[in-house]
């Protein structure tokens, strides 16, 4: 169970839903952590929670569209943590707006967090990685990343530039030792899924039961993911166990698309 240990890893987006989750399960398995997040105040209660697990985490309100801040970010978890050998990048938005009545400003926020960040999240962790020779990469992309949906144009282009994004850094990475991959969740139990469920049921006029009940239709497993679902393929991703995956988008969605 502690194949982290000794690992130092940067979770974005860890205040709630996935990130919390996958931050929660690296530290259970042995890593120190650094928590990223423009919410402050649940990464402190994050970082207690953490800390009683025996592990070091520290927690900064980052803006990862914003390059000064990610540069400040990394510098003090260096200087506190004494290095990074992962990166799971998780911070992400979502709505639901059909094309016709999309703005411009509704496309650049979703893809300045969702594919900017990610750009300057890897972009500040490269230069360490290549030259301790080694590292880890992890995106969470979506499932929307592989097909797509209505109401969702900005969200899933974002999602595939995460996706083409891993494969091009899994390669011109990998003679440093240093594998990206992505994974890409279907319908998790989140607040992002709960935002999710309320838009669709005024986009489609139902009930919030009843979008519920159509999104399960979907899922042959029969049930929504939880945050530890695919925080368990994270910690496997971030571990030696993984030294042959590379560049690949691991779906974690019940079998929701099989691509």
């Amino acid at each position: 169970m502690n194949q982290l240990t000794g690992r130092k890893a940067i979770i974005t987006g860890a205040a709630q839903g996935m990130g919390r989750g996958i931050a929660l399960e690296l530290a259970k398995r042995g890593a120190d952590v650094s928590l990223w997040d423009v919410k402050y105040e649940p990464l402190l209660d994050l970082a207690k929670e953490i800390e009683l697990l025996g592990r070091t985490a520290i927690a900064f309100k980052v803006d990862v569209t914003n390059k000064s801040q990610v540069d400040r970010a990394i510098a003090e978890t260096l200087n506190l943590l004494g290095g990074v050998d992962t990166l799971v990048n998780a911070a992400g938005v979502y709505s639901s707006i059909l094309f016709k009545d999309m703005t411009e400003k509704d496309w650049d926020y979703v893809n300045q967090i969702n594919a900017k960040g990610v750009f300057l999240c890897c972009k500040v962790v490269q230069p360490i990685m290549t030259k301790q020779r080694g590292g880890r990469i992890i995106n969470i992309a979506s499932a929307a990343g592989k097909t797509g949906a209505a109401s969702e144009a900005h969200y899933v282009a974002s999602k595939h530039a995460v996706i083409g994004l891993t494969k091009v850094l899994a390669i011109e990475f990998a003679k440093d030792n240093i594998r990206v991959n992505s994974i890409c969740p279907g319908y998790i139990q989140t607040p992002m899924i709960e935002q999710i469920i309320k838009e669709l049921a005024v986009m489609e006029n139902k009930t919030e039961d009843q979008v519920v009940k159509d999104i399960l239709a979907t899922i042959p497993v029969g049930r929504m993911g939880t945050p530890e679902d695919v925080a368990k393929v994270v910690a496997f991703l971030a571990s030696e166990d993984s030294e042959y995956v590379n560049g690949q988008s691991i779906g974690v969605c019940g079998g929701l698309e099989m691509h």
